[in-house]
Formats: C-alpha cells, structure tokens, sequence
C-alpha cells in the first residue's frame, strides 16, 4: 500500500542564511556537501552535512511548525539520557538559532551512521534486523525517573472519545470497529497498566526511524545490524511495547502480518497477551482518530499512514478478539 504522498524536506540551501552560518559555526567547517534524508513524518530538514572535519546528521525546523519545534527539544533533552549500549547515535548538540526576535530555529545534531533505511516493501533479512532491535531495545533496564513512565503518555482515552462521539469518518472503516467500541473502550482502561515496567521504550519505533548498518558489533547472521533514531518519545515501560507498535506499520509498508512477523521475532518470553490486545487498544483508538483529523501542514502523507495503521490494527484485533 502506497501511503507516501509526495513531500520533499527542506535541505541545506533552503535554510536561511543566518541559520546555516550558525550551524557551520557549531561545526567548525564550512559544509562542503549534503544528502537529505526524506522519509519520515516531520517538516524540518534531515540530512548528513560534509564538512572537512567529517560528517554528521542535523535536524532543523523553523518557527513555523511550533509543535515540532517542541518535539526537536524534547528529543534532545530525552536523547542525552540514554544509557550506554542503547543502539543509537549520539546526540552532540542542541543549538537554537535566531532569524529575527522571538523566533529560533532549532538544530540537532548527532553521529552520522554509514547505513541505509530498510527498502519498502520488506526484504525478510532486513525485516529481521529491525524486529531485533525493537527487542533490543526493550531490554535494556532503566531506573526509576530516567526518563517519563511510557504510561503516563499513552494516548489510552481515544477509543472511549470514538464511542462517545461516533465521528462520521468512522463509517468508512471496517463495521466491526463500531459495534465493538463500548468493548474497546473497557479495553482501553488496562492500557496504561499493561505497558507499566522497567524497561527503555522507544515510543516510535517503525522503518524510517532504522538505520541498517552492515557488520560491527551486534549484527545478525544476515551480516546487519539496525540502530533506532528519532528519539522523541522514549518512555519506561514494558518490554515488549516497541515490537508490537511497529508492526501494523511494517504491514502497511509491504511486509507480513503482525501474525507473521511474530513468527519471525515473537515477543519477549512471559509477555501477556491480554497486555498485548491492551496496548493494541490504545494503538487503534490513536491511529483511527488520528486518521480522521485534519491534514498536518507540511506532511501530507501522514494522514493516510495513520488510516493505513489504523486499518492493519483494526484487522490484527478482530482476529485477537473475534
């Protein structure tokens, strides 16, 4: 299923003059070349910059798309407190640069990685790195206020809103969704309980946010090995949440069935599977009332990502449930 609605980022020329100057500044380098790097779900530039000095990864986004602004801040706060081992690239630094009075840009800069995103569709080799490292990271302990409980920002009322709002945009998914939503939405309650634990999430794990790497330490008997970026949401909770998130993406992007895929990687032994259909729950009510909202400015396709989600979840639960 093709959800990916023409959108091009920004790229090096594009930003202003001020802020490039500001970024070479932190460099120490002129940036002599750049790749963008255009898949994924925000507005802002993601690219490698070359310098003399080497390469390194930057995220930019200006003052006009306020939410990710914020979402670029909370990355960095969130990124330096990732423990060591944590399959991911090192966050340098957090610069906010001003084009006029009361309106920063905000620049993250990390370790470029030699790597490639995973093809679409699924190439079973590559599908498995990925699985591996949605366990990967689940076993990785945390304490106590590392980092927010994954709970505490769970979007678990969204299927109780659809019940008592019934959107007319819910007519177009499958009727089986609205005669279960009173179900559902009891369900949902146990959400926030079933993903409670110890372990790093995180939060937004899917095939643009992997980065494929060939050798090195870690790699599977495919000879690859997969590191997570874009860690916006990390969270302390349960061990299996990123493996089960991912999945109804990768079957939207070409791949198995969260059925199918489990065969390949199944969930970390003594999961619950009432804790499973839980966080499942949760996952449906988000991408469904997601898909019914307007268009996001800037990213044209996520729309029709979060309906082609909501789709796969909708399916994953009937055959969970009947």
């Amino acid at each position: 299923m093709d959800v990916t609605t023409a959108r091009t980022r920004p790229v090096w020329p594009d930003l202003p003059a001020v802020v490039r100057a500001g970024i070479e500044a932190r460099l120490g380098a002129p940036v002599t070349g750049w790749t963008s790097h255009d898949g994924g779900y925000s507005q802002g530039l993601a690219s490698t910059l070359r310098t003399d000095h080497g390469a390194v990864f930057v995220k930019a986004v200006g003052p006009e798309h306020s939410f990710t602004v914020g979402l670029y801040r909370q990355e960095a706060e969130r990124s330096a407190l990732l423990g060591e081992g944590v399959p991911a690239p090192r966050l340098q630094w957090l610069a906010e640069l001003g084009v006029e009075e009361g309106a920063d840009w905000v620049v993250l800069a990390f370790d470029a990685v030699e790597g490639r995103a995973p093809a679409h569709p699924w190439r079973e080799d590559e599908l498995r790195a990925v699985l591996d490292l949605a366990v990967e990271v689940g076993t990785h302990a945390l304490g106590a206020e590392v980092l927010p409980e994954f709970a505490d920002e769970l979007p678990a009322q969204l299927v109780g809103r659809l019940a008592a709002e019934r959107p007319g945009g819910l007519a177009s998914y499958d009727p089986w969704l609205a005669g279960q939503l009173d179900r559902l939405a009891t369900i949902e309650l146990e959400a926030p309980a079933a993903v409670a634990g110890d372990r790093l999430v995180h939060g937004d794990l899917r095939g643009d946010n992997a980065v494929l790497v060939e050798g090195g330490r870690g790699r599977g008997p495919n000879g690859l090995r997969a590191l997570a970026v874009d860690w916006a949401y990390p969270g302390r909770g349960a061990g299996f949440c990123d493996l089960v998130g991912m999945l109804p993406a990768v079957q939207v992007e070409g791949g198995p069935t969260p059925e199918e895929a489990l065969r390949l990687r199944p969930l970390p032994a003594g999961t619950d599977a009432d804790a499973v259909t839980a966080y499942l729950v949760a996952l449906t009510g988000y991408f469904v009332h997601s898909s019914l909202q307007p268009p996001v400015p800037g990213i044209p396709h996520l729309r029709a990502f979060q309906r082609a989600q909501g789709e796969a979840c909708v399916a994953w639960l009937r055959r969970r449930l009947g």
